[in-house]
C-alpha cells in the first residue's frame, strides 16, 4: 500500500509539472502551482524519509535480537562449563575422600589382622616372640 501511495504522489507531481508548462509565466495561478509542487515534493520526501526511519528501526531491532541470542547462548555456555567443573570438582572430592578412608581404613584391618594372630600365637604366655612385641610397639594408625 504505502508502494502505491508513493506511486501516486509521484504521479501527481509528475502530472503537476506537464500542467506547468501550459501555464503563463509570471502569472498566479502559475506561482500556485508551483507552491503545490513543492509541498507535494516536500511529502515524498518526508515519506522516503519515514521509510528509511522505520527500516533503520527494523534492522536494528534485528541487529538487538541477534546480539540478545548470541548472548544467550554465551551465557548458556558459560553457565554449562560451569555446572561440568562443579561436576567435576565433586567427583574428584569424592575420590580424595575415598582414598584418605581407604589409607586409614587399610591399615586398621593390616594391623587387626597380625595383632590377631600375635595374641593368638602368645595366647597362653608361654612363649613370647621379640618380633610381635617389635610390631605392637609399630602399630600405629596415623599419617605419616
Amino acid at each position: 500500500m504505502e508502494d502505491e501511495i508513493r506511486k501516486v504522489l509521484t504521479e501527481e507531481i509528475l502530472s503537476e509539472f506537464e500542467s506547468l508548462k501550459n501555464l503563463e509565466s509570471g502569472s498566479k495561478e502559475k506561482q500556485m502551482a508551483v507552491e503545490d509542487i513543492a509541498k507535494l515534493y516536500k511529502l515524498e520526501l518526508e515519506e522516503r524519509k519515514s521509510d528509511a526511519d522505520w527500516n533503520e528501526t527494523c534492522n536494528r531491532r534485528l541487529m538487538e535480537s541477534k546480539r540478545e541470542e548470541r548472548e544467550l547462548d554465551r551465557q548458556e555456555s558459560e553457565d554449562q562449563f560451569k555446572k561440568d567443573q562443579l561436576a567435576e570438582q565433586a567427583k574428584d572430592r569424592y575420590i580424595r575422600l575415598g582414598l584418605e578412608a581407604a589409607g586409614i581404613i587399610l591399615p586398621l584391618a593390616f594391623y587387626a589382622v597380625w595383632m590377631k594372630k600375635g595374641f593368638k600365637f602368645e595366647e597362653t604366655g608361654i612363649y613370647t616372640s621379640t618380633t610381635f612385641r617389635g610390631l605392637f610397639n609399630r602399630f600405629k594408625p596415623t599419617k605419616k
